[in-house]
């Protein structure tokens, strides 16, 4: 058995507990004993830690485990908690400091902010929110702390059987359906993580896309009909616009793992 901690067991985390190998021995964080059973019954040895709380407890626990790094900072629609980069650094510290031999990091493709042109991992990073900036500094810390023992993985808007951006979108009037969609599927994002696990790619940032960008307008008056809900409406003109908008360009992330994604097409995951 592989010991792995997986700190963070939020929607993606759960996945990973049901896609990753029998061969891993998962330890799981989670900030409730009502989920913590939830996970005793998906076979995860739970702990409840929040974000903040004496980090040294759950970095002893986790010892020389290789470490999933996966608390983001909230809900959109509420303030980022003001201390939550520094809580995050102090956690990842204290992992380091009790063994931890390899952490992937859990961030995010708004970390580029909007940027009306192609994305690739070496694009400058441009954050235009609270949550954006504040993983920019985590990750500008690990590549400098850590760098040999660390790995980013940001992450384009998820997706899953149970998880659809058209949900929230449904009935709304909207702007911007020229721009491009960037999606990608919990599976295909377990998978990568799988890849990491085994490969140990230490020492930069990659990200996660699915390969193909329809413009948004089509893409999710499409997905409202083939989930029988009511379509948004976009700008009248968006189909005669040209596509726009930030586009992420993965190509060179799913080569280096070795990963073909099973959803490279957003409609794939209708």
């Amino acid at each position: 058995m592989t010991n792995l901690t997986l700190c963070g067991c939020g929607w993606l985390g759960q996945h990973l507990v049901r896609r990753l190998p029998a061969c891993y021995n998962i330890l799981g964080t989670t900030r409730s004993s009502e989920k913590a059973a939830q996970l005793k019954r998906l076979n995860v040895t739970p702990l409840v830690y929040t974000l903040g709380e004496t980090e040294k407890a759950v970095a002893t626990t986790s010892s020389a485990n290789p470490v999933i790094l996966n608390i983001p900072p909230g809900a959109r629609k509420r303030p980022i908690d003001p201390a939550y980069v520094s809580n995050m650094k102090a956690l990842i510290d204290a992992f380091f400091a009790a063994g931890c031999p390899y952490l992937v990091f859990i961030s995010t493709t708004a970390v580029y902010g909007e940027q009306n042109t192609t994305v690739t991992e070496q694009s400058p990073l441009q954050p235009v929110t609270a949550s954006g900036t504040a993983h920019v500094e985590i990750e500008t810390y690990l590549q400098h702390q850590y760098a040999q023992r660390s790995i980013v993985l940001r992450l384009a808007g998820l997706v899953g059987a149970d998880r659809h951006p058209v949900n929230f979108l449904s009935g709304r009037s909207l702007d911007k359906g020229e721009q491009v969609v960037n999606l990608v599927h919990e599976a295909d994002i377990c998978k990568a993580i799988e890849q990491l696990l085994e490969q140990k790619i230490t020492g930069k940032a990659m990200h996660l896309c699915a390969l193909e960008h329809p413009k948004r307008g089509r893409y999710y008056i499409d997905s409202a009909q083939k989930k029988g809900l009511e379509a948004p409406v976009f700008n009248f003109n968006f189909h005669t616009l040209p596509a726009s908008g930030k586009l992420i360009d993965a190509r060179a992330s799913w080569q280096q793992l070795g990963v073909k994604p099973a959803y490279a097409n957003p409609y794939d995951m209708l």
